[in-house]
């Protein structure tokens, strides 16, 4: 897969403000931690943050829950485009399109 991107610069400045900094960006593998950032690398789940969204603000994808959740969603369905799903669980170990972000800050489905 291709890492997603809306144009140059930040992934959130462009979708919902129309346009950024283009060199004023950090690349944000959205599956981080131990084995995952490079399971992101692999599947092109990253994509281009401004310092703000990424982790230099109280709004940036590293602080903000609800951020992060959601990224992990689109990625997912990124991914089903050519995918399956039960292929992401396997690699990935959640589906996070079959639980709400109360169950993802529980870190569980019930």
């Amino acid at each position: 897969m291709k890492a997603i991107n809306y144009g140059e610069g930040c992934y959130i400045c462009n979708r919902d403000y129309g346009g950024s900094n283009p060199n004023d960006v950090h690349t944000h593998e959205i599956f981080y931690g131990t084995g995952y950032r490079q399971l992101s690398k692999q599947y092109g789940m990253m994509l281009e943050l401004c310092e703000k969204h990424h982790n230099l603000s109280d709004y940036g994808v590293h602080f903000d829950r609800k951020m992060d959740f959601e990224l992990k969603q689109m990625a997912q369905r990124e991914f089903e485009k050519e995918y399956l799903r039960n292929d992401f669980i396997k690699i990935f170990g959640m589906s996070y399109l079959d639980m709400t972000f109360d169950q993802y800050m529980k870190g569980r489905v019930e």
